[in-house]
């Protein structure tokens, strides 16, 4: 296994193209929650400089795309079979998750490429001759100057004291002191996950990205229609859970959403998935524990969403407030 097939499960947890787009909609701030209800974890890693002005954009029919070529990033392209390669190189997992979206790991390769022209961009490809292999040599790139990136993320005592006055009813009776550290750790991890998706859609906002139209037709024809793309175009409001028979508030979840889909069926998309099932909801959504709830609008919107526990009575309140009675 290649050295970057590691680095991009990184990227997949954090960076994932669709959050730039699900981020413009998205009018919710991620609830904390609480220490007595435990979430599970998800433990799933001719260069040409970007320029400060505005992009060119192209339309896709004015590129000529080879037979074997799919998407074309600054110049760079990514062909059939550097595309099989990478995805040859994928843990066995991952194989898995993009085995029926091949243009959502299309997007992860766009995203790899542009993080590196951005490297080099920067200098961080400097003194790297000594590794052989170009793939290689693209993640210590990378991984520079991510590290550089994150290194420049920081909070205040003032975040940090904020975020403990506002939760001290939940901290189980832990002095500011004791959990300084951990909460520290936490809102620069949360700060990362705003930032990196920032920081992606402000690359692809200025690169010039192109992708073979004739390629992404074949691969959606191909991919099968999971139940909430089904549900999020039926006109309803949707309520979807992600999460797994293995956590003890998932398991919690599931006689309540056996409740709300009789309650609201004709009224609203009640729907609860196997996170370990639907992977790729899992990535498109950046769910980072389980279970997650994520409510729709009936145009298919994200409008909220939790992490952890949820109990039916505020499951009801938000659907009253996206209009279901």
């Amino acid at each position: 296994m290649q050295k970057w097939s590691k680095y991009i499960i990184v990227i997949i947890l954090i960076l994932i193209v669709s959050v730039v787009i699900i981020k413009k909609n998205n009018k919710s701030k991620p609830i904390i929650t609480t220490p007595s209800i435990k979430t599970d974890t998800i433990s799933k890693d001719t260069i040409q400089p970007m320029s400060e002005s505005a992009p060119v954009l192209i339309k896709s029919h004015e590129i000529k795309f080879a037979k074997n070529e799919i998407a074309s990033i600054n110049g760079f392209k990514i062909t059939t079979d550097y595309f099989d390669k990478q995805f040859q190189n994928l843990p066995e997992q991952y194989k898995e998750m993009y085995k029926n979206d091949k243009e959502g790991f299309l997007e992860q390769l766009i995203i790899r490429e542009l993080l590196y022209q951005e490297a080099v961009r920067k200098g961080f490809d400097k003194g790297l001759d000594y590794i052989i292999d170009t793939e290689q040599r693209k993640d210590e790139a990378i991984n520079r100057y991510i590290n550089d990136f994150n290194q420049k993320i920081q909070v205040t005592e003032t975040e940090i004291q904020a975020f403990y006055n506002e939760r001290k009813n939940e901290m189980g009776g832990a002095t500011y002191e004791q959990v300084k550290n951990n909460i520290r750790n936490f809102l620069i991890q949360q700060k990362q996950g705003e930032l990196l998706p920032q920081l992606i859609d402000d690359l692809m906002t200025k690169a010039s990205i192109v992708k073979n139209e004739q390629w992404l037709k074949q691969q959606r024809a191909l991919k099968p229609i999971n139940p909430l793309d089904k549900a999020l175009k039926n006109g309803l409001p949707t309520v979807l859970d992600l999460g797994s028979m293995t956590c003890v508030p998932c398991k919690m979840m599931k006689p309540i959403f056996d409740q709300l889909e009789k309650e609201y069926k004709g009224k609203a998309n009640i729907i609860l998935l196997d996170i370990y099932e639907n992977r790729d909801l899992a990535i498109r959504y950046r769910v980072r524990v389980i279970p997650t709830q994520i409510f729709f609008d009936k145009n298919g919107n994200q409008y909220w969403r939790h992490e952890g526990y949820l109990a039916k009575e505020e499951i009801i309140k938000k659907l009253k407030e996206l209009g279901i009675e």
